[in-house]
């Protein structure tokens, strides 16, 4: 064991408290070979196209979010990884994942207020 010289290394408190809350982006499946097949990898539905110029998604995406009145939201674990690792990447520490959620789900729900609206509206069954 190595002597310590009685320092001690400076600790970013925010993001520890962040890590704690959100959990640390696991390891890949530990090397295992994808289960889906070759075909379905390479038929990916095409990207609705973007409104906004390439540096608009950080403006839109990465905004801190101060979430006074919270849910629980699960999703897979597999999922979250992602959202971890590009919060982390992208977002530099400076963002959270909740943050992220919240405004695509804002985001989202703005493009397609009419069409879900209508959905809603069609599937609404009236009790009398």
């Amino acid at each position: 064991m190595a002597k310590q010289n009685g320092t001690m290394p400076k600790i970013d408190e925010d993001f520890m408290r962040e890590l704690i809350s959100q959990g640390v982006p696991g390891k890949p499946d530990g090397g295992k070979p994808d289960d889906t097949p070759q075909e379905a990898q390479a038929e990916k539905p095409t990207p609705r196209k973007r409104r906004n110029s390439p540096g608009d998604y950080r403006e839109t995406y990465f905004q801190k979010v101060e979430l006074t009145d919270r849910q629980p939201l699960y999703v897979s674990r597999t999922t979250h990884e992602k959202l971890m690792r590009i919060v982390t990447v992208i977002g530099g520490r400076k963002v959270t994942v909740s943050s992220y959620v919240e405004n695509i789900l804002t985001r989202h729900f703005e493009q397609y207020q009419d069409e879900i609206n209508a959905l809603y509206e069609s599937n609404f069954q009236k009790p009398f």
